[in-house]
Order: structure tokens, then C-alpha cells, then sequence
């Protein structure tokens, strides 16, 4: 008996406790009421909407897991250039205290502010390049492991935040816009590599892979220049991702059993070079734009472009450099 009026006042507690309080009592005093709202109502338009409890937008923990691999990657070097020949103890913990230190800050950015699924695409991109390239700059100034680990930590996350920051707003980034950048980034490796080719076979000072490392952080650059100003459509990406390499790459292979290392280089490069401008003029000039991008025919534009050019003496070399792209 006793147990069972134990159990009916311990169920009777937990419902009253339960019980939600309809509003304040009218034998409550003045003084222990609530104050009236003074500020303006809500709309649940205006609040601040989430996409889950662990993160502002729907391509969070992309940018998590890409700051988690990077840390460990960037640690894992530059605590090796602690250790003493034969131990790894400063790798592992470079390694763990890396992942935990990036992965904590991508965790805290993509949970304050929204990341959508292309744009998380181009930040993790442009880590990856940005790493590349400043492995790269470090192995061709002979710089140490730690100096080396250090830089390419740091040019890793100047590619990942400079592109967050400058997509945010909201909207997600345009497919258009995230192909014109990875076309121009793999254009940009491929005219680097051919160039280093042709420089190795005249000099033979043996091949840099520095700037071919580079040069895709260096090709995202422009195509974010180039897009926006230029918006293209799928026939576009059809013909300017296929038809140039493949051009070029033909125009290489068959080069190559007939002649050197440089004149199939440049035989490659000018195969790859000129397709790629025929190609967009052909898509410049016959493209109809639609009619809410449409503009006056008075109107002027002007686009940056990269630019190939015979140098040197008798036109013998290459160079490339800037150039613009104006329509009357």
C-alpha cells in the first residue's frame, strides 16, 4: 500500500511538472507578471531560417570533411619536419592537431553562414589548387619542409575563404559560372605544361612542374574574372571542353614521331591554341543570347582574355600574356 501511494504522488508530480502554465494567475501580483511585447511582430518570413540544427546550408559538411583532409594533410608535413631520422611521432600529431584545427574552423564557418552544393564545389577546388600550387612555389624556391608545409597550408585556405566570401549572398553559384572556371583552369594547365615541354626540349634543364602546379590556381582566377562578364549555354561547354584537346592532342601525337621534342610541342600548342579561339568565335558569332540578356547593339564589351604570341628573335619563342576582348 504504501508503494503504490509512493507511485500515484511521484506520477502526479511528473504531470504536474509536464503541465505547460496557461498564463499568468489573476490572484498574481502586478509586480510578477510579465510585461507586455513592446517590439514589432515577427513574420516568419523574416526569421532566420536554417537548414539543420549543425549547419546553415545544404553543402556544410563538405567544406567540413575538405577542411578535416587538409588539415591532416598540411599537418602531417609540417610535423614531419620535426621529426628525427627514423621517428614519426610529430607526423601523427601534426597530422591530428591539423584536421582538428582546420575541420574546427570549417565546422564554426559552415555552421554560421550557408553554403550551397556548387559553391562548396568551387571552395574545395580551389583549396586543392591552392595547395598544389603552393607546394609547388615552395619546391622550385628550394624552401624547407616546414616552410613548405606552412605555405601550402596557407595558400589552401586563401583558395577555400577568398571563394566563399566572394559567392556569398545567398544563391547558390551558377553551373555556367563553375564550368567557365574549371574550363579555364584546365586550359591554363595544359597551355603551362605544353609551354614547360617545349622550354625543357630547348634547354634541357630538365622539367618544372612548378608552373604546371600553378597554373590551375592561376586559370580559376580568370575564369572568375571571365564570368562575369560571360554567361555560357550547354552547346558552348559541347564544343570548347571536347574540340580543342582533342585537336590538340591529335596534332601532338602525330607530331611526335616525325620531328623533336620542341617542334611537337609547339606543333601541339599552336594545334591547341588555335582551336580554342576558332572555336569561341564561332560560339561568339553565332550564339543568341536570350532576350533578357540581350543588351543595345551600341553597347561595348570588353573581356579579359589569355593571349599566345610568337616572341624572340626571328619569332622562334612564345609568350604568353593578357588581353581583351572588345565587341563594337
Amino acid at each position: 500500500m504504501r508503494a503504490l501511494l509512493l507511485l500515484t504522488c511521484l506520477l502526479a508530480t511528473v504531470a504536474g511538472a509536464q503541465t505547460e502554465p496557461s498564463g499568468s494567475s489573476p490572484d498574481e501580483p502586478a509586480w510578477a507578471r510579465p510585461p507586455p511585447s513592446t517590439g514589432p511582430a515577427e513574420s516568419a518570413g523574416s526569421r532566420a531560417q536554417r537548414y539543420s540544427r549543425y549547419s546553415a546550408g545544404p553543402a556544410g559538411p563538405t567544406i567540413a570533411v575538405a577542411e578535416v583532409l587538409v588539415g591532416i594533410a598540411g599537418g602531417a608535413i609540417l610535423g614531419n619536419s620535426f621529426d628525427a631520422k627514423g621517428r614519426t611521432n610529430n607526423l601523427y600529431t601534426g597530422a591530428m592537431l591539423g584536421g582538428l584545427t582546420l575541420g574546427t574552423g570549417g565546422i564554426l564557418y559552415q555552421y554560421f553562414f550557408p553554403v550551397q552544393r556548387r559553391e562548396s564545389l568551387l571552395a574545395t577546388t580551389a583549396s586543392l589548387a591552392g595547395l598544389a600550387g603552393g607546394i609547388a612555389y615552395a619546391n622550385n624556391q628550394n624552401l624547407g619542409d616546414r616552410d613548405r608545409a606552412l605555405l601550402a597550408i596557407l595558400t589552401s585556405q586563401m583558395g577555400m575563404f577568398s571563394s566563399l566570401l566572394l559567392t556569398r549572398g545567398g544563391e547558390d553559384l551558377s553551373g555556367a559560372d563553375y564550368g567557365l572556371i574549371c574550363l579555364t583552369s584546365a586550359y591554363a594547365t595544359a597551355f603551362a605544361g605544353l609551354i614547360e615541354f617545349i622550354h625543357n626540349a630547348e634547354t634541357s634543364g630538365g622539367y618544372n612542374f612548378a608552373p604546371m602546379l600553378m597554373a590551375p590556381a592561376i586559370g580559376m582566377a580568370l575564369g572568375g574574372l571571365l564570368a562575369i562578364p560571360v554567361e555560357l549555354n550547354s552547346l558552348a561547354f559541347a564544343i570548347l571542353w571536347p574540340v580543342p584537346l582533342a585537336i590538340g592532342g591529335m596534332a601532338f601525337g602525330l607530331a611526335a614521331p616525325l620531328s623533336g621534342n620542341a617542334t611537337t610541342g609547339r606543333v601541339g600548342l599552336i594545334a591547341l591554341s588555335g582551336s580554342l579561339v576558332i572555336s569561341s568565335m564561332v560560339l561568339a558569332l553565332t550564339s543568341s543570347p536570350p532576350e533578357w540578356e540581350r543588351t543595345s547593339e551600341s553597347t561595348v564589351k570588353v573581356a579579359p582574355v589569355p593571349v599566345v604570341l610568337a616572341a624572340g628573335r626571328g619569332n622562334t619563342g612564345l609568350a604568353a600574356g593578357p588581353g581583351l576582348w572588345i565587341q563594337f
